[in-house]
């Protein structure tokens, strides 16, 4: 893709968030709209987009290359959570921001943010890739990042939370390849219309959710510039590096390399706040390397999709 076309799809991108943010900074848009439509994207929004992607395109796919998309997005989100905690020796935290710090560096925004710009750019083969990176998402964000926000006593895999509703659409969607049940075309066009939403909602949920946090406070912080550093450059890089070892297929590489991009997940926010960590301290990680990806992202595709 020449980067002119990229530059125009972030811009896009940017401006719902920049519109999102603006309204919440001047109070039109609040905490119960944040919260109401993150809720309607993820599970609504999100789930009609994997359906739809599981139909379109899953239908292409054997279930070794699902397989295959499995471990790989394992791989890539495992190289994350090492490169986070191999990070932490060479920055120190208060104890309520030590746990959040790493997880903001190793937690990546699949669906708000990697999701869409992957379909953007690569179409509903990507929504696939990003749809089943949700069984590695939640399995390792609800296990061991449970445990070290837990204070590493008692933290438990709870199997509720690990079964989100767009894991269960992905799983849903496999089930439908591997039973080859015929789905009725009015379900089609509806998973198709709301998978046209997913990407503007989604900008502007983001946008709206960062919209009680200071920019000015973000950026001051020198150690979230170094999340910024280790989440959206030094991973991504470095699963591309590894991972172009271990495929081919260049749509699952730069995938791959786009979901580890991501900037820190909003959920390291809610979970930090959830047990007793520094929740605005989160919130400023997140909004710091949001802003940052919108150009870190971009480059890294232009440059990297090079070499492929």
């Amino acid at each position: 893709m020449e980067f002119s076309v990229l530059l125009e799809k972030m811009l896009i991108f940017i401006a719902l968030m920049l519109i999102a943010y603006i309204m919440a900074r001047r109070g039109i848009l609040g905490s119960d709209f944040t919260r109401t439509a993150s809720k309607l994207v993820v599970d609504v929004f999100l789930t009609g987009t994997i359906l739809s992607s599981m139909i379109t395109t899953g239908s292409e796919q054997s279930l070794a290359s699902i397989g295959k998309i499995v471990i790989m997005t394992f791989v890539i989100q495992l190289i994350g959570y090492a490169v986070a905690a191999f990070a932490m020796r060479f920055v120190q935290a208060e104890e309520n921001r030590a746990a959040p710090l790493e997880l903001l560096m190793a937690v990546p925004n699949t669906m708000f943010i990697a999701l869409p710009i992957a379909q953007s750019i690569y179409g509903s083969y990507a929504v696939l890739i990003l749809s089943v990176s949700c069984i590695a998402f939640n399995f390792l964000l609800y296990s061991y990042g449970v445990w070290k926000l837990n204070g590493k006593l008692g933290g438990k895999l709870r199997m509720r939370e690990l079964f989100s509703v767009p894991l269960i659409a992905t799983l849903a969607g496999i089930l439908i390849l591997v039973l080859k049940i015929p789905i009725p075309g009015v379900l089609v066009s509806l998973f198709s219309s709301l998978n046209g939403a997913t990407m503007p909602m989604s900008m502007m949920v983001i946008g709206a959710s960062l919209g009680s946090v200071s920019l000015l406070e973000a950026f001051r912080n020198g150690k979230l510039a170094f999340v910024s550093l280790i989440r959206l450059i030094v991973i991504p890089v470095l699963v591309w590096a590894i991972c172009r070892f271990l495929t081919d297929d260049t749509v699952l590489l730069m995938t791959c390399m786009i979901i580890s991009a991501a900037p820190s997940a909003v959920m390291v926010t809610i979970l930090s706040i959830q047990y007793g960590k520094d929740g605005t301290f989160c919130s400023e990680g997140v909004l710091h390397t949001t802003v940052c990806s919108m150009v870190t992202i971009p480059v890294l595709i232009a440059v990297l999709s090079h070499f492929c």
